[in-house]
């Protein structure tokens, strides 16, 4: 249905970014820098990662209630919540404690599983703005069969 194309395309066009993250930006920040480069370099990119989210997910909301689609929506509403949490919560307090961390002769053991806490917090919250937008192509694919 062209109403619910531009939905869609938004939804689709998050997905390839996440991809392409997961499948290209991820593996070779780590195969090919060092930890203090690499942490460098994704200190850099998750801000921009998830403003660009926060943005899938208001247009995702703007295009869902421009053409009543609610449950996408809704969705898009929640992919920029999860966008927001990351960036202006657990992205700061991750950049923390790692600076923590990296202060640090030995690595402590409770600061460690709050890192990963913090980061599975974060993965999680990313993986689920994948799978919302996964509903929404294939909810798009089943209305338009």
């Amino acid at each position: 249905r062209d109403d619910t194309m531009l939905t869609a395309l938004i939804a689709a066009a998050w997905v390839g970014a996440i991809l392409i993250f997961i499948v290209t930006v991820s593996p070779t920040v780590f195969q090919a820098l060092s930890m203090e480069q690499a942490s460098r370099f994704l200190r850099a990119y998750f801000p921009k990662l998830f403003l660009l989210e926060l943005t899938v997910g208001a247009s995702l909301v703007f295009s869902g209630l421009t053409y009543a689609q609610w449950w996408f929506a809704m969705s898009g509403f929640a992919i920029a919540a999860m966008a927001a949490l990351n960036y202006w919560v657990l992205m700061p307090a991750i950049n923390r404690v790692s600076d923590d961390l990296s202060a640090l002769a030995e690595p402590d053991p409770r600061l460690k599983r709050q890192f990963g806490r913090l980061h599975g917090a974060s993965t999680v919250l990313f993986g689920l703005g994948g799978l919302l937008s996964l509903y929404i192509l294939g909810a798009y694919w089943r209305e338009s069969q």
